[in-house]
């Protein structure tokens, strides 16, 4: 038995019966590494990885090797959902020493938390040449090792010291530059970047949504809707259930690697919900339904929050649960089995590998049944009768194991996707979804310093304080408040960032730290500014900080999210990785436009407003007299609508149809 058995995370537990003997991340460990003069292993991984299990049965269950794991070294395993703080630094670290990174992700220490050397999946053969490397260079050569091992410390705090780049507030035609150089990298014919494997980029093709529509630019439109259409076609969304995996192992989105993750799942939705308010796609619309039907039904907790990920893996076998052979869909559809094989791709363009199959699609539905001369009504009730069948298959195999933390970030980015879904034309139920989720978040995971803590599992909170967790939450809080005109989010919004103000402010840069001020760690804290498939804490907390502005007329929020804006543009040097801070500059060089709708009609006249989707539009309600600044003098009883451009308002109209932006 190691020390991992009392831990409530999936992904420590999984480790709980190797013969390594782990400590969880914390001072025990760092005690002993001290005490026992050993180099630290710090392996870090999360539940759903799939190369994580891998290694775990290849070295960490083998005896051989944890003999001399435990003999040498002092072993920590991390759950990197858990401490994304950790996992950042020594991913970091691992960047330093020139390898790429990954999961499980491997990094040997001094006993002091300082790295040494580090890597991603070992065999068998290479950890043990690597353990004993280690272990004669730290006899015959301490020395060396630690002179190494202070100066990759210096270059991570230099690394992670924050932005000193000074730059003029970049303009828009900075921004056309740098989507002209993106567009270059475009798959002209699959969407995403020409690259594999592909991950989802949501806020990558939000920046392109938001961007094209605004600027009225075709390139960007087209290269978005290619984007989402061929993903909702792709293998790598659930073709039978809803629910996207974390990326595809190709270059056309049709093998997935398996694991689904709720922040992919919570972001995807809300962008899928933005293009069918710009583009009015059922396809859209669908893939919004189901992908909350598999959110719900998959990953709700008792608690009411909602868990993190489904793992890749079932009886051992990545995909095993998702795959079809030909036999299955004979035995299944009969005579309607030939028709749904050649819809679904089984045998032919969904082919994988080992006979088996991942079911994905060529053409939308309507192409498809002109082909087929199918009438669409016909083939909707044969294909919704046909999964029924294959997900009541699908159901007696073995289920992907669930990870079930409940993460502040995560959820809170489900909290914003209820509330944009609720935008779509008949989804506005979508809203009390969004408010139980609030409330949800505030009663299990709220603080009394006004932070949320990180997450929830098995009823055990994982107390650190984490930026991303409050940024997060107040850019979902904003959300709500547009869509249901309760101040209550607002101010609490507000409220939260003032205590992200006193507890992630840095002295020396505009940017906040990742981590509270009130923690000391081995690892140091880092100034996360790049953009990547979650975008980084500070560029959410930007945007956050100039919504705030426009809705409360603050100038200490405007004021710090346009410092932080100066400071990055010096190191934006490629759209992608900077793409929620380039929405933030576009917000505030495009028109600042705000429509304020008063009256009883209030809340029927926004819903009806928001179905169409707006680029860098406020839109505001409220049934009853408010002391906010954009109902200032404006009466109550008076079902008005106004349209304010750059602190300037219009004369009221009376129908939401009247409404010149």
């Amino acid at each position: 038995m190691n020390h991992l058995s009392q831990e409530t995370s999936p992904y420590l537990l999984q480790h709980k019966d190797n013969p390594v003997h782990w400590f969880a991340w914390g001072e025990e460990a760092w005690e002993t590494a001290r005490r026992e003069n050993k180099m630290v292993l710090v392996s870090i991984g999360y539940s759903a990885c799939h190369w994580c299990h891998v290694m775990e049965h290849e070295v960490f269950e083998d005896f051989e090797c944890a003999e001399f794991m435990n003999m040498h070294f002092v072993c920590i395993k991390v759950d990197r959902e858990e401490r994304p703080d950790v996992d950042g630094w020594f991913m970091d670290a691992v960047h330093l020493m020139g390898s790429q990174g990954g999961w499980p992700l491997n990094v040997f220490t001094l006993s002091d938390g300082r790295p040494v050397y580090g890597g991603t999946y070992f065999p068998k053969q290479r950890w043990m040449e690597l353990l004993e490397n280690l272990h004669h260079v730290m006899k015959q050569d301490a020395g060396r090792a630690t002179e190494y091992a202070e100066q990759l410390q210096s270059a991570l705090r230099e690394l992670n010291a924050g932005s000193k780049n000074q730059s003029r507030l970049s303009l828009a035609d900075d921004v056309h530059t740098w989507m002209e150089k993106w567009s270059t990298y475009w798959d002209l014919e699959r969407g995403g970047n020409r690259k594999a494997p592909k991950f989802p980029m949501p806020n990558n093709w939000e920046l392109l949504l938001h961007y094209g529509l605004y600027y009225k630019n075709k390139k960007s439109i087209e290269h978005v809707k290619l984007t989402l259409d061929q993903m909702a076609m792709g293998g790598i969304y659930d073709q039978l259930d809803g629910g996207f995996a974390r990326y595809s192992v190709d270059a056309e989105w049709k093998v997935p690697h398996f694991e689904k993750m709720l922040y992919d799942n919570a972001q995807l939705v809300a962008l899928y919900a933005q293009a069918y308010r710009a583009f009015g796609d059922e396809l859209y619309v669908q893939v919004v339904d189901d992908t909350l039907e598999f959110i719900e039904s998959e990953w709700k907790s008792s608690n009411g929050l909602y868990y993190a990920a489904l793992d890749a893996d079932s009886d051992g076998v990545e995909g095993k649960y998702y795959v079809w052979t030909e036999a299955e869909f004979d035995e299944l559809l009969g005579e309607d089995s030939a028709l749904l094989k050649k819809y679904f791709g089984v045998g032919n363009h969904g082919y994988w590998e080992h006979d088996v199959s991942v079911l994905c699609l060529k053409k939308k539905d309507e192409v498809w049944c002109r082909e087929q001369n199918i009438e669409p009504a016909v083939w909707s009730e044969k294909l919704k009768l046909s999964t029924e069948l294959l997900s009541a298959h699908r159901l007696k195999r073995a289920k992907p194991a669930l990870d079930d933390k409940c993460i502040a970030s995560w959820n809170a980015m489900l909290l914003k996707a209820f509330a944009e879904a609720s935008k779509m034309k008949g989804r506005h139920s979508l809203v009390q979804r969004a408010t139980d989720l609030a409330e949800s978040l505030m009663k299990h995971l709220m603080l009394p310093n006004g932070l949320l803590a990180h997450a929830i599992t098995k009823g055990r909170v994982t107390r650190v304080t984490l930026l991303e967790d409050q940024v997060f939450f107040i850019d979902g809080l904003l959300s709500l408040y547009e869509v249901t005109g309760a101040e209550k989010w607002l101010k609490l919004a507000a409220k939260t960032m003032e205590q992200v103000d006193i507890f992630f402010a840095h002295n020396e840069t505009c940017f906040y730290q990742n981590r509270s001020t009130e923690v000391e760690d081995v690892c140091g804290v880092k100034f996360e500014i790049n953009d990547n498939v979650i975008p980084a804490g500070n560029s959410v907390a930007c945007r956050c900080l100039l919504k705030l502005s426009r809705y409360l007329e603050e100038k200490k929020f405007g004021n710090r999210a346009l410092d932080m804006l100066q400071q990055v543009s010096g190191s934006i040097d490629f759209a992608p990785g900077f793409s929620n801070w380039l929405l933030a500059l576009l917000e505030c060089h495009t028109d600042s436009v705000e429509v304020v709708f008063t009256g009883s009609n209030a809340m029927e006249n926004v819903h009806v407003f928001q179905e169409l989707f707006q680029p860098f539009v406020l839109s505001v309600a409220s049934t009853s007299d408010s002391e906010l600044p954009l109902f200032r003098g404006r009466r109550a009883n008076e079902s008005a609508i106004y349209v304010c451009k750059n602190q300037s308002c219009k004369l009221p109209v009376y129908r939401v149809e009247d409404i010149r932006i």
